[in-house]
């Protein structure tokens, strides 16, 4: 009787298998993760342009049409953050805080998120979204910016 003890090696092989495509999973949902928890610095700095135009709007009935107008450091000022490119205030359209996002080796580097503010019977309110054009994937977002 030849009693063997271990493993063979198709065993072996469909084991380093499942390991492989388990690992696969998980670092795409990982890579995400880490790109939405970026993401979320942008969201803080939109937060304080949103408090910026907000406050312009309600001292001068009108919205603001540059950082400089709303109060907000220069265009370049943003670059010096982490995952930040720029924060800019559109000039076509009021208002519209636009933020571009430095993500390098991600397909999300230089994608950006839009603020718009909609304003109703001296009331502002904001709606949050990817522009059309080089906007950054809805499912990168929060949920509230997916549209």
């Amino acid at each position: 009787m030849n009693n063997s003890k271990g493993f063979t090696l198709v065993e072996l092989m469909a084991v380093v298998a499942i390991v492989s495509v388990l690992a696969t999973v998980a670092l795409s949902a990982y890579t995400d993760y880490v790109i939405r928890s970026k993401v979320s610095e942008g969201m803080s700095f939109m937060a304080e342009a949103k408090t910026s135009v907000s406050e312009y709007y309600y001292t001068n009935k009108t919205l603001p049409t540059s950082n400089q107008q709303a109060g907000l450091p220069t265009i370049e000022d943003y670059n010096k953050h982490d995952f930040i490119r720029r924060l800019e205030l559109t000039t076509a359209t009021p208002g519209i805080i636009t933020v571009t996002f430095k993500l390098p080796g991600s397909s999300s580097d230089g994608k950006q998120l839009q603020m718009t503010p909609l304003t109703r019977d001296g009331l502002i309110s904001w709606k949050c979204l990817p522009p059309e054009e080089n906007g950054i994937s809805r499912n990168r977002v929060p949920p509230n910016c997916r549209g």
